[in-house]
């Protein structure tokens, strides 16, 4: 597709990693994992740490001299979490010591949020941070003035990007679950954020990773996917080829129009009511022209918001049965689920060909009581 290089978040894999983006051509940003306090590690537990640089040491020095290797990321997202001056300090140290293990390779750190205060703390603690790192989503296109403001005058790089998280809620239905971008507006975003961001930064900007999430549930299964389970790619990833090489695919994903549920334009108040049956259109266009097949399901709302981040303990709830009385074409008639409360309708639109458009629409199932106004 055009990429050069991957960002991975620990060693864990770091051998076949390594290997095989050698293999590829491509550069890796290793990632040296480093646990939160709030996820319960003591910075002041003068064993717990030095048993941490022990097994940080391990690994440089296992991979110091690979060909594939770019640089060091210590630690992903510190900022969130963690209270004290102390772990700032454990990170120069491990920063040093990677620097003294490996003059070779430059030295990194993945913030989240970019304020004066947390810059401020990251000169003055770490001064063995060669680059500042950050992961951005829908605020990307002021990273670079946040950055700027927040006195941060050397390089650094996107180590995270993609469409507006679920978690910065964008837009969100009237019971508060955050609306997903179809396929089509992913692309578009980080078609403008890429080259508003990143190209047009250049002169402090040194690159972004695409954040690739595998196939994987976080509040939906297709947030942050580029490709289907099954391994069908969508318009997101045609797209970041298109920015990384200059050229399409041969075959590109089919381009998602619309999708309405109810005939409403309004995608944040969808209520359905008992007894009552429902449509659903998506529009979908095919550069190629290729035969379309539709895959439609009604998923309950997922449990994303009680697992605290988390997202590695999140599962893909079952698609709820008998509520979909057609399911393969652009229309479709939706019935009320059996149990209140708030859904997700999706669909999936293949080319036969390994691309897919995808989309939801967040509804909300309404019970009799609230229908009838009794309490």
């Amino acid at each position: 597709m055009g990429g050069n290089s991957v960002r991975v978040w620990d060693t864990n894999d770091a051998d076949r990693v390594l290997s095989q983006a050698q293999e590829l051509g491509l550069t890796v940003m290793l990632g040296i994992w480093l646990t939160r306090e709030k996820e319960n590690f003591d910075y002041y537990n003068q064993e717990a740490v030095r048993a941490l640089k022990e097994r940080i040491r391990r690994d440089v020095l296992s991979y110091r001299n690979h060909p594939a290797l770019l640089m060091w990321c210590i630690g992903n997202e510190m900022d969130l979490g963690t209270a004290n001056v102390r772990a700032w300090r454990v990170i120069d140290d491990i920063a040093a010591m990677v620097h003294e293990l490996d003059p070779n390779h430059p030295t990194t750190t993945a913030m989240n949020i970019i304020q004066p205060d947390k810059i401020r703390l990251l000169k003055n603690q770490c001064p063995n941070i060669d680059i500042l790192s950050v992961n951005r989503y829908g605020g990307l296109s002021t990273l670079a003035e946040d950055i700027q403001k927040a006195g941060w005058e050397g390089p650094y790089i996107i180590t995270e990007y993609g469409p507006p998280g679920y978690f910065e809620k964008w837009t969100v239905t009237e019971w508060d679950a955050p609306i997903e971008f179809t396929s089509a507006e992913k692309a578009q975003f980080i078609r403008s954020r890429y080259r508003s961001a990143i190209i047009g930064q250049s002169s402090h900007c040194l690159g972004g990773y695409a954040f690739y999430w595998g196939q994987k549930q976080e509040c939906t299964p297709t947030w942050f996917s580029l490709f289907l389970e099954t391994g069908e790619k969508t318009e997101v990833a045609d797209m970041l080829q298109y920015l990384w090489s200059g050229r399409w695919p041969a075959n590109r994903a089919p381009h998602l129009v619309s999708m309405r549920l109810t005939n409403k334009d309004n995608v944040t108040s969808n209520r359905l009511f008992p007894g009552e049956t429902y449509s659903a259109t998506v529009l979908v266009q095919d550069s190629e022209g290729d035969s379309l097949r539709y895959h439609w399901e009604v998923l309950p709302k997922s449990n994303w918001e009680e697992l605290d981040g988390s997202v590695d303990r999140e599962v893909k709830p079952t698609p709820v049965g008998n509520v979909l009385l057609r399911n393969n074409s652009a229309t479709i008639e939706l019935k009320f689920p059996v149990v209140p409360g708030p859904y997700r309708l999706f669909v999936y639109v293949y080319d036969g060909k390994g691309s897919v458009a995808t989309a939801n629409i967040p509804f909300y199932a309404e019970s009799v009581s609230q229908t009838t106004g009794v309490q």
